[in-house]
């Protein structure tokens, strides 16, 4: 979405659509392109503090985002330990299976 966009570019230099917030609808954009096969890789840093509500609106649409991901094959990062792991991979061109695929 539009912040962890944001922090991804000024980090690394990539190109990255900045999409709207979750809140605003981002996390929807996201599953939409999932489905339409526009997406090679999800880094989506989640919130990890514990909630004091119960299952929210917000927890089923993420929980539908990663859901999505494991559907149509997309590797996702939910830490910066991945996320790293999955930039040096693209880097690389480990992950231009995904090209093969599509075809």
């Amino acid at each position: 979405t539009n912040i962890t966009a944001k922090y991804i570019a000024e980090a690394t230099g990539l190109q990255i659509e900045r999409l709207l917030s979750g809140e605003q609808g981002g996390k929807q954009q996201i599953a939409s392109r999932i489905a339409y096969n526009e997406i090679d890789v999800l880094i989506y840093f989640r919130d990890t503090r514990p909630s004091s509500e119960a299952f929210s609106e917000h927890d089923k649409v993420e929980k539908e985002l990663l859901l999505a991901c494991d559907r149509y094959n997309i590797p996702v990062a939910t830490n910066i330990a991945t996320a790293e792991m999955l930039i040096h991979g693209l880097e690389r061109g480990d992950l231009d299976w995904r090209e093969i695929q599509r075809a």
